[in-house]
């Protein structure tokens, strides 16, 4: 998110536990920035930069996936996993009907080609909120676009985080050690492979370059067969300081490369041999 990103802003109407480390808050009374609603609907895995207050009220801005948006009352549902440190999980711990957020445009990557008979969906707990809608609006739709197999391969740390998900005929769901994720992601990408699919991949982002390495650099997949998105970083404190050391040439690079009119893969491509560069991968 931009410093000059026109912001939506909303009020926390409800809060409810889904899981021990899982927190659905729900915004309402929504102002549209610069009068424009948010466009939500277009992909059902929309994510947005949400911006929360801390305990010293400075905002802080975080990314988080849209559960579940309903335009006939203008409710915007936001699962938030509570993991790790930092200003946006305490948030989360301690958020209160009447807390102000602001949040931007939404956007995803989830397009699954039409001809898919199959669709694998692979992460880990920061996952389960994308992979959760994605669910119900295939269960709840009434086209073809429901046609496809999906096959779930899911891991977290605490068992008692599990979810369950409105099924159709022929869906599978696999939880899995975090250790056999990224394994257990490749055999479902290549367990058809004379049959037209769709994998999407969310993780962490070591994971997601391994996943993303193989489907594009070995199995040398169409990139209209796969999405891929690094959602967090083991060593995210670590990465930050080195990554605010490798100076505004760097950073001015990296931002030409995110703003170009490349596509998705191009970029991440590029993005990549610059992060390599300085030791950022």
């Amino acid at each position: 998110m931009t410093e000059t990103a026109a912001l939506h802003r909303g009020r926390v109407i409800r809060r409810q536990i889904v899981t021990p480390h899982m927190v659905r808050v729900t915004v309402s009374d929504i102002i549209p920035a610069d009068g424009v609603p948010p466009r939500f609907g277009v992909h059902a895995d929309e994510f947005f930069a949400l911006v929360v207050p801390s305990r010293d009220g400075e905002p802080v801005p975080r990314y988080y996936t849209a559960r579940a948006w309903r335009p006939e009352v203008g409710e915007l549902d936001i699962d938030l996993l509570l993991h790790g440190e930092g200003p946006a999980t305490e948030w989360a711990g301690r958020a209160e009907i009447g807390d102000e957020v602001a949040f931007d445009e939404p956007r995803g990557h989830y397009r699954p080609p039409a001809d898919s008979e199959w669709i694998g969906l692979c992460g880990g707990a920061t996952a389960l909120p994308a992979i959760g809608r994605i669910m119900q609006e295939r269960y709840e739709a009434t086209d073809a676009s429901a046609s496809a197999r999906v096959h779930v391969v899911l891991s977290v740390d605490d068992p008692a985080d599990r979810q369950d998900f409105p099924l159709r005929d022929g869906d599978t769901v696999r939880w899995v050690e975090a250790d056999a994720l990224v394994p257990e992601t490749l055999v479902r990408a290549e367990a058809d492979p004379d049959t037209p699919g769709y994998l999407w991949f969310a993780g962490e982002a070591s994971d997601m370059r391994a996943v993303r390495h193989r489907l594009r650099r070995e199995l040398r997949r169409p990139t209209d067969r796969w999405t891929t998105m690094g959602y967090w970083r083991r060593d995210r404190d670590r990465w930050l300081a080195r990554y605010e050391a490798a100076g505004e040439a760097f950073h001015r690079r990296l931002e030409e490369v995110y703003a170009s009119t490349d596509d998705d893969d191009t970029q991440a491509d590029r993005a990549e041999e610059l992060l390599a560069e300085k030791g950022l991968l």
